[in-house]
């Protein structure tokens, strides 16, 4: 029984170097490909979470502050207590999400336009700049780099809102 198996084994040894290349190619190169490329996608989705709770918090402290100065056809901001108003939201908003985060950055852009902001965007009319800084676990980390379980990548997102008009 053991001569027919090592027989077998004699005649079919391509099939078994093929079976182990194709184990090795899966383990060592697709699945490491496949989890950064997963790595990527969860990245990209908190930098839109973020840069959406930038928008909203800006629209809310807005709006929130001056309702009666809203109107369709100009823009009056008290830049000190908008700004006061928006860090705290801000930070309500996303410190429960992304424990830990920092705010880099934070302009209220009303006066001298048109200018350009430190990140190079343009802006003809008012705006806020903001600049957060975000610490982010990542799985593919954890395993990459040999004693650092607990490690956190920061990442930067840079976020850019203009103060619309109901007619725009």
């Amino acid at each position: 029984m053991i001569e027919q198996c090592s027989r077998k084994v004699r005649q079919n040894r391509g099939a078994i170097s093929i079976y182990i290349l194709l184990i090795l190619l899966v383990t060592f190169l697709l699945l490491p490909i496949y989890v950064i490329t997963l790595e990527k996608v969860a990245a990209q989705n908190n930098i839109d979470k973020i840069q959406d709770t930038i928008t909203i918090s800006v629209t809310s402290s807005y709006m929130a502050l001056m309702p009666e100065f809203y109107t369709d056809a100009e823009i009056r901001l008290d830049p000190e207590a908008f700004q006061q108003r928006f860090h705290a939201l801000l930070m309500d908003n996303l410190a429960t999400e992304y424990p830990g985060i920092t705010i880099e950055e934070e302009q209220i852009l009303v006066d001298g336009l048109p200018l350009e902001c430190p990140k190079g965007t343009f802006f003809e009319r008012p705006g806020v700049h903001v600049v957060v800084r975000v610490p982010i676990v990542y799985a593919a980390l954890r395993f990459l780099i040999p004693g650092n379980q607990e490690s956190a990548a920061n990442m930067t997102v840079h976020g850019d809102v203009l103060f619309t008009l109901d007619n725009e």
